[in-house]
């Protein structure tokens, strides 16, 4: 049953209304009611369980060029928080844009789904104990920890265009990670996963297979020589070197002039295996969206082909700024950003590996300079390759360069994709890797 209707709704247009008779040229409210359980084990025990239910409004005015914004949770007192935002419009931020666009049609993408109810408190708990239960059996002595939830929201945005959509979705999480200390040495690792729908990536064979797999070659420590390394990088960290890039594509940064990418429109600017797209329409994805924050439809778009790059990403605000069409994105980001695979399995990359590093994680990444590109930092959890084989960990290590260049260079990208967030590995034939 759904806990908004047409009460809310008429509650909202009403509130629309008034916004305009007080002198709004534009005005949005969204509306959003939600559920979430979560479990926690810590030191290997359950430490926390949670059930928890929220109920939220936001509403944002224009008025005269200006910008202001109020939030509550008293459905009764949605009057006077507009009256808040009016006010604070006086010296609010600028808006770009006076009025909010007339609706469209949207495609059609599916956000929730009633599998979630199958992940009651009683198997997000048992569930997280058996990845638990499965590291204590690798070593008693570690810290453990895992944790597991489930959240459904329900809600809907309107705006004096015109637009009113529902919204809302359902999501699950589920993941566990381990630290061991040996003297001066520490060994951590993680992984999860999380989606939409409860579908195989509710995979907890996975999940401790991984693991397994990280403690494994993670207690065989390896000296090696520091130097420039060919190095693989598994899809977590792809997902990091890639930030950078896609920051890059901010219309309103390259508007501000601020965009290391600015002059770059139609040129080549990475090397010719990097291709990357957009798909806000992907079912149950977790970014996924069939319209914007003002209710421009979205649509699948290429971003980079080939290396080029195609498009600058707007928001409705920014393209008004920039004199451009929008492209119907929030924030001036992509929704749901992939990256195009290549011609050779990540297994294969790691066999034709006489010598070089396969990085699992990093830590002190996002400390870089990582707007301009630049990166230094240390290599969390990192493997030794030797003759195509793992041959185990090494500590100490950091890697240091520039992603822009990198990517320019020669890459190479792998045919199979990380199950989750659909990511490849990524093989640098040459990366500066230096000892402590």
């Amino acid at each position: 049953m759904s806990y908004f209707g047409k009460k809310h709704i008429d509650r909202v247009q009403k509130c629309l209304e008034l916004a305009r008779g007080k002198g709004a040229s534009g005005a949005a409210i969204e509306l959003n009611h939600g559920t979430s359980y979560s479990c926690n084990y810590a030191a290997g025990r359950l430490k926390h369980t949670a059930l928890s239910e929220s109920l939220r409004y936001n509403i944002e005015v224009i008025v005269k060029g200006h910008r202001g914004s109020a939030s509550g949770n008293v459905l009764e007192a949605m009057e006077n928080m507009l009256e808040r935002a009016l006010i604070l419009a006086q010296n609010g931020a600028v808006s770009h844009f006076e009025e909010y666009p007339a609706p469209s049609d949207y495609a059609k993408v599916k956000f929730r789904s009633n599998s979630i109810q199958s992940l009651t408190r009683e198997k997000l708990i048992a569930d997280c104990g058996e990845l638990v239960d499965a590291l204590k059996a690798l070593d008693p002595e570690m810290e453990i920890e895992a944790g597991g939830g489930r959240q459904e929201s329900e809600g809907f945005i309107a705006n004096t265009g015109g637009f009113l959509q529902k919204t809302g979705e359902t999501s699950w999480g589920l993941g566990a990670g381990f630290t061991r200390i040996q003297g001066e040495d520490m060994l951590f690792a993680g992984e999860s996963r999380s989606w939409g729908k409860v579908n195989q990536l509710y995979d907890i064979p996975f999940l401790i297979n991984k693991l397994k797999e990280d403690y494994q070659y993670g207690i065989r420590l390896q000296n090696f020589k520091a130097g420039k390394l060919p190095v693989l990088l598994a899809p977590p960290v792809v997902r990091q070197f890639m930030s950078p890039i896609i920051g890059g594509l901010n219309g309103r940064d390259v508007f501000k002039g601020i965009s290391p990418l600015k002059d770059k429109l139609g040129k080549q600017a990475f090397s010719k295996t990097l291709s990357i797209c957009d798909q806000p329409h992907l079912d149950y994805a977790p970014g996924s969206a069939a319209f914007d924050n003002v209710g421009l439809p979205t649509k699948p778009v290429i971003l980079i082909e080939n290396g080029s790059i195609q498009m600058f990403l707007y928001d409705y605000d920014s393209a008004h700024l920039a004199g451009v069409e929008p492209t119907a994105h929030s924030g001036c980001a992509p929704y749901n950003s992939r990256i195009c695979p290549g011609t050779c399995t990540s297994s294969d990359m790691l066999k034709g590996m006489h010598k070089g590093i396969y990085i699992q994680s990093l830590l002190g990444f996002g400390q870089s300079n990582l707007g301009n590109g630049d990166f230094s930092c240390n290599i969390a959890v990192g493997y030794l390759v030797e003759k195509g084989e793992i041959t185990g960990r090494i500590k100490n290590a950091m890697i240091a360069g520039n992603i822009f260049e990198l990517c320019a260079s020669e890459m190479h990208i792998s045919s199979d994709l990380e199950a989750n967030f659909q990511t490849p590995h990524i093989l640098f034939p040459e990366m500066n890797i230096t000892s402590k």
